[in-house]
């Protein structure tokens, strides 16, 4: 899993991947740490051998981070989070040198790409992003206090002070493996309520995705849809997850859709970005969350 992997990494390592993440260059990774460019090539190739995947993409003059990079980055950044929760609830002091975003982190592979390329030609700040809290008054709080400067989540929050919008509604898909026993390109209601499932929870453990009639039918669960997928791919379980997700990792996974034409009971299928009503927000910023609020 890459809960396990990442625990095994040196800090060294994630010490790197991290700032590389965030320049997109290994020159100014290297710069930034005060190491050699050839230290952190080093690095950057170990761990691409590790996780099985490319990390990076060359792209002109950047380093365009894959999505398994980006899921990598979040869970790195979510451990940090769990270690430190002091830290990053006590800073008082908004923070306008860089854009700070909040949400799931199958949400943050779409959202980030975007936000991204928009900021490279306009904001001065780098972009960062930050696990979801699991209460909305503590969403409310990060926003209200400053400590981020948008969220995205399956529910707008309700405040007085905070703009909500919703922007688009997830499709799902029905996975299983390629190489499954029974399911070879359609499901039926029926079987899939006999099937046993992988499901997807909160960070906290709650079940948030699927309400099944029987509680025997969820066998594995977990809030990383990788972790979902791995599961899916050697086993008979099947799995419920946004087509996004599907279109970005079907290829790194032996794994397959299945139709059907009965209605999937997921729950908060709408997205939502949630920010503060500010009048004196720094215009780069500004720009930033409109360009979110077309995101579709």
């Amino acid at each position: 899993m890459l809960s396990f992997k990442t625990e095994k990494v040196e800090a060294e390592r994630l010490k790197i991947f991290d700032m590389v993440m965030q320049t997109q260059n290994l020159s100014h990774a290297a710069a930034s740490l005060n190491i050699s460019y050839s230290s952190v090539h080093l690095a950057i190739r170990k761990l691409r051998v590790l996780y099985n995947d490319l990390l990076f993409i060359h792209d002109k003059k950047a380093m365009v981070p894959t999505a398994f990079a980006i899921m990598l980055y979040n869970e790195i950044q979510a451990s940090l989070y769990k270690s430190q929760p002091n830290s990053f609830m006590n800073n008082e002091e908004p923070d306008n040198l860089r854009f700070v975003f909040s949400c799931e982190s199958h949400i943050a592979t779409i959202v980030t790409p975007l936000a991204f390329l928009s900021m490279q030609n306009v904001a001065p700040f780098p972009l960062v992003h930050l696990p979801l809290p699991s209460t909305v008054q503590n969403k409310k709080d990060i926003l209200l206090k400053n400590k981020v400067d948008v969220i995205l989540d399956y529910a707008p929050l309700e405040h007085e002070d905070i703009f909500s919008k919703r922007l688009f509604k997830e499709d799902y898909v029905i996975v299983c493996s390629n190489n499954h026993p029974r399911l070879l390109q359609s499901i039926s209601h029926k079987e899939f309520c006999q099937e046993k499932h992988a499901v997807q929870t909160s960070p906290s453990g709650a079940d948030t995705q699927t309400k099944f009639s029987n509680a025997h039918c969820a066998l594995f669960s977990s809030h990383n849809y990788l972790d979902l997928l791995a599961i899916v791919e050697v086993s008979e379980l099947i799995c419920v997850v946004p087509l996004n997700i599907y279109l970005k990792l079907n290829l790194a996974f032996n794994i397959k859709t299945l139709s059907y034409n009965f209605k999937l009971n997921i729950q908060n299928t709408s997205l939502y970005i949630n920010y503060l009503k500010d009048l004196f927000r720094p215009v780069e910023k500004a720009y930033l969350l409109e360009k979110i609020k077309k995101m579709n």
